[in-house]
């Protein structure tokens, strides 16, 4: 019998041990093929990629902030983020952002010792997605994950990295990537982009059509004639109009009944022109894909212009809303980073910095605001009686999202009397 507080249900029938994403119904998004495809549509398409782009170039431009904690703490936590030899900061959230596209996102914690004696950052080192083979996930508790690379296969143990996903939904690993939903659309619009190209060369080459004698095709032909037959079949099937391109036929003649020749060759060739046009127009199916492809990662407003339809409060809605999503991952960052970044630093300095000393990373804003309705709404409170000033916290929050540097605490404020003797 089950105890009180023993756990009896299951988050998923799936267990991600046995490799990425075993129980994703398309077959191509499976395990670490699927991995390959999310970089073949990240690196080949133009509308994901520009999208892609947008994101990252956005969030890895956001300012991020050391705050709480003792000076000691913010003083160390600044110099560790800011002093990694082999990247960046901004590289470093640039690469955490490939789970966009991936679902996952992995780093191996290495550490060294400094100078003063503190255990610091040596590298936070990027783990290519596609050289990740599977989680170990005993029981949906994530103890690790498995590497297997050209030089050997590695398991690194989950308290030494950092693991970023997109969602947490039963609790899996792999997280979901944010192109699956787009996968589709993807995959079609690349079969009709290769169908309009063999249209197109088809279209301004013409159809090639051969004319051999019937024996050549007959049952009876010789071996010698089936193998000429090939090769006009060879030449038919590749032949293009370029600056390598020719044919060389037989200049045979053909004879009549009486064994006469004629002006007729054996073997003839030409290239059949369309007539007319076509009834569907594949730049409107290849667009209406591209949209919902942009639309799958809430970024369909990159496509107003592409038709006669749009206007700017539509767009300043859709990208409102794309800036909103963009929020909230770098709030799966932040949180990922102050729940396992900052108590890993602190344990390995047990004894040199207290839990009093640790502060919090912060990200900065990442929707701009618009400062004109900011202005106006302050107005309107201060005019309805509102008592905002003094007030150094939201002085200070103003500043900051106005893109201003912080204020003298030493300055004078012309208000503080007055708040201080409100009777006067």
């Amino acid at each position: 019998m089950a105890g009180k507080y023993q756990e009896l249900g299951v988050a998923s029938d799936y267990d991600p041990s046995y490799g990425l994403r075993q129980d994703e119904h398309i077959v191509e998004l499976r395990g670490t093929q699927g991995v390959k495809k999310y970089r073949e549509m990240r690196e080949n398409d133009p509308v994901i990629g520009a999208v892609l782009m947008a994101m990252d170039m956005m969030l890895r431009s956001v300012v991020w902030r050391v705050e709480g904690g003792s000076e000691k703490g913010r003083a160390y936590v600044e110099s560790e983020i800011h002093g990694m030899a082999d990247r960046t900061w901004e590289e470093f959230v640039s690469d955490v952002l490939s789970f966009l596209p991936y679902g996952f996102s992995i780093f191996e914690i290495v550490m060294k010792r400094r100078e003063d004696g503190l255990i610091g950052l040596k590298k936070l080192a990027p783990r290519a997605q596609w050289t990740i083979d599977r989680f170990e996930c005993p029981k949906g508790t994530i103890l690790g994950v498995w590497q297997n690379s050209a030089q050997r296969q590695a398991f690194i143990p989950y308290d030494r990295m950092l693991h970023f996903r997109t969602s947490a939904i039963n609790n899996e690993p792999s997280g979901r990537s944010v192109l699956r939903s787009a996968y589709t659309s993807w995959r079609y619009q690349n079969q009709i982009k290769y169908i309009e190209a063999v249209a197109i060369e088809r279209e301004l080459n013409g159809l090639p059509i051969a004319r051999v004698p019937s024996v050549y095709m007959g049952s009876d032909a010789t071996p010698n004639q089936k193998a000429f037959l090939n090769s006009i079949k060879s030449i038919v099937r590749d032949v293009k109009r370029n600056e390598q391109g020719y044919i060389i036929l037989p200049s045979d003649l053909q004879a009549d009944d009486d064994g006469k020749l004629t002006n007729k060759y054996m073997v003839e060739f030409d290239l059949i022109a369309s007539k007319g046009t076509r009834d569907i127009d594949t730049g409107k199916v290849i667009l209406r894909y591209q949209q919902d492809m942009a639309r799958a990662v809430m970024a369909d407003f990159v496509m107003l212009g592409a038709n006669d339809r749009g206007s700017f409060a539509l767009s300043k809605s859709k990208s409102d809303l794309f800036l909103k999503a963009l929020e909230g991952y770098m709030d799966t960052i932040q949180g990922v980073l102050n729940r396992r970044l900052l108590p890993r630093l602190w344990e390995d300095n047990k004894g040199l910095l207290g839990p009093e000393d640790m502060p919090k990373l912060a990200r900065g804003r990442v929707a701009p605001v618009d400062l004109e309705e900011l202005g106006q709404f302050i107005q309107r409170l201060t005019l309805s009686g509102a008592d905002l000033f003094p007030d150094d916290k939201l002085d200070k929050h103003l500043r900051d999202i106005a893109g201003l540097p912080e204020g003298d605490p030493n300055r004078p404020t012309p208000n503080a009397d007055m708040a201080t003797n409100p009777d006067e």
